[in-house]
Formats: C-alpha cells, sequence, structure tokens
C-alpha cells in the first residue's frame, strides 16, 4: 500500500535469477597473519580476490550496484588490520564485509604467497564462499507479512492469500483481524478506495529471497497487476521482518524500510504480537508515536 514493491519477481523454483557477477582480482597488500611468532612480527605480502553475484543494476548508478573500489578498500583494511592466525579467517572477514555492501553471494581468495611452507611453492590460497543474509536458507526463522488489498472484494482476497499461505514450506503462526484503512498516497495522486490489512506471522526454513518469490507467486494468482507505482491492487503481500536478518539490498530491504511508518502495519501486528519490536524498537511505542 503507498509503496513500490519490495523486491522483483525470481525464476521458477525459488532459485535467484540472472545475476551479474563482479570480480575484482589482485588486491595486495602487507599483514602480520599467521600462527607462527615470527610471522606476528613481520608484515607479508597477501593477494586477494573477490567475485560476488549482485543484482543487476536497473539504472547507471552506482547506488544499483556494489562498488568495486570500496571491496578493494574493505579487503585492504582487513589485510592491513587486526592480526589473524589463519588465511580462513581473513577471507572470511573480507567476505562478511562484501555481503554488507549488498553483494547475494561472495567467494574471496586469499593468497599467501610467502607463506612458510618448508618446501619449493609457487603460492598457497585459501578461498572462502559465503550466502548473504536473503539467500541463507536452512535455519527456522520467524517472518512477519504484510496483507492488503483495495480492488474487489478485499476480505475475500486476503482470505485466499492466507489460504495459499498455508500450502507454503511454512507454518502459519498467527493472522491479526482485518483492518479497514485508507489508502496512503503520493502527492497528486489520484483517490483509491479503501485497504483491507492485515498482518501474518511464520515460521519457515526458506530463505528470505525464496519467501518473496512464493509471495509474489501468490499475488500473481490473485491477479496483481503491476501497472503504476503506488497504484492500487488485488493483493499485496510485503515482508515485513525476518527474525536475525538485517539487509540493505534493493531487492529486499529489511527490516520494511517505511513498516515503522504505517499503522496499517502495525496496529494489525500488535494484535498478534504486541512485545514485538522492529529494528530494536518497540512496535507498541511506534504506534503510540504516530497516533499523536
Amino acid at each position: 500500500q503507498g509503496g513500490r514493491r519490495n523486491g522483483r519477481a525470481f525464476a521458477h523454483g525459488g532459485r535467484l535469477p540472472v545475476t551479474d557477477t563482479i570480480r575484482i582480482e589482485g588486491v595486495r597488500g602487507h599483514g602480520a597473519h599467521g600462527v607462527l611468532a615470527e610471522e606476528k612480527l613481520r608484515a607479508q605480502p597477501f593477494v586477494v580476490d573477490v567475485e560476488m553475484e549482485v543484482e543487476p543494476a536497473a539504472a547507471d548508478s552506482i547506488e544499483c550496484t556494489v562498488s568495486y573500489a570500496d571491496v578493494a578498500a574493505d579487503a585492504l583494511a582487513v589485510v592491513e588490520g587486526e592480526s589473524a592466525d589463519l588465511v580462513e579467517t581473513l577471507a572470511d572477514r573480507i567476505a562478511e564485509r562484501v555481503l554488507a555492501r549488498g553483494a547475494l553471494r561472495a567467494a574471496v581468495t586469499v593468497h599467501k604467497p610467502e607463506a612458510p611452507v618448508g618446501v619449493p611453492f609457487s603460492d598457497v590460497s585459501v578461498t572462502v564462499r559465503r550466502n548473504g543474509p536473503l539467500v541463507d536458507g536452512g535455519t527456522i526463522r520467524r517472518a512477519v507479512l504484510a496483507l492488503g488489498s483495495n480492488l474487489g472484494d478485499g476480505r475475500a482476497h486476503l482470505d485466499a492469500a492466507v489460504e495459499a499461505l498455508g500450502a507454503l514450506d511454512l507454518h502459519l503462526t498467527a493472522v491479526s483481524d482485518y483492518l479497514s484503512t485508507d489508502p496512503v498516497l503520493a502527492p497528486g495522486q489520484e483517490p483509491q478506495p479503501r485497504y483491507t490489512n492485515a498482518v501474518a506471522t511464520v515460521t519457515t526454513a526458506m530463505s528470505p529471497l525464496a519467501l518473496l518469490v512464493e509471495l509474489q507467486r501468490i499475488e500473481v494468482r490473485g491477479g496483481r497487476v503491476r501497472e503504476r507505482r503506488w497504484g492500487p491492487r488485488t493483493i499485496d503481500l510485503d515482508i515485513v521482518d525476518v527474525e536475525g536478518v538485517a539487509s540493505v539490498n534493493p531487492r529486499l530491504t529489511l527490516p520494511h524500510p517505511r513498516a515503522g511508518e504505517r499503522l496499517f502495519v502495525l496496529e494489525p501486528w500488535a494484535q498478534i504480537e504486541p512485545e514485538a519490536t522492529l529494528d530494536g524498537v518497540p512496535i507498541a511505542s511506534l504506534i503510540e508515536k504516530l497516533r499523536r
């Protein structure tokens, strides 16, 4: 309601869609890393290669992708920073920073060309591969979903969406009452019918992006057509929050960046989870602030 879809469609089966791959190779720096005492005292050369999967850039803007200059600076900072015993630890620290930049997946290789091997060699390297929080599944987590409709029979559309949710690989733990709310419109936007809104909580082992795929399929089956931004819709399903997941990725930002400003999300959520928090803030206090 009143906002662009927080994500785009994915390939069949919940897999990632076509992604762009960014590589930066040969980032060089010196660091005091290793298990031997002399390695802690004398900086040695390290070389870092990074490969990351990112969302295809929607516009010719650095804001739509991950800056390889930032990633290179991160890699160098880790190499020149806090000492680590293992090359694996260095690679993992760099991967964490790459994922924090918004990459969906990252592969980081750290070379240690002067490692104390004791025999002739040309290179020693370690490669780690890490999933970002949006594609990391297999852990059962709670998720909060917002449901809305303002075309046709809103209650019937929400009923159908709730039934469809129950058929997914998740446990539907609670559904709020249905609330009738005024639409939130952009300045100058034409009037729209009132919305029927609700919030559902689920637990699932699906990754957040796989869950998003399934929600978008439900929208399509419910007759959702994306003709214009902030337009009316038969059914709208948003991921508001996923337990333990924070993301700045434009495909799916978590927690939802506007949920804390929306009484039509917070009030039904408070019905089923009155003690819940959003990004560390009690939703009860957010509601109180918005009602003033």
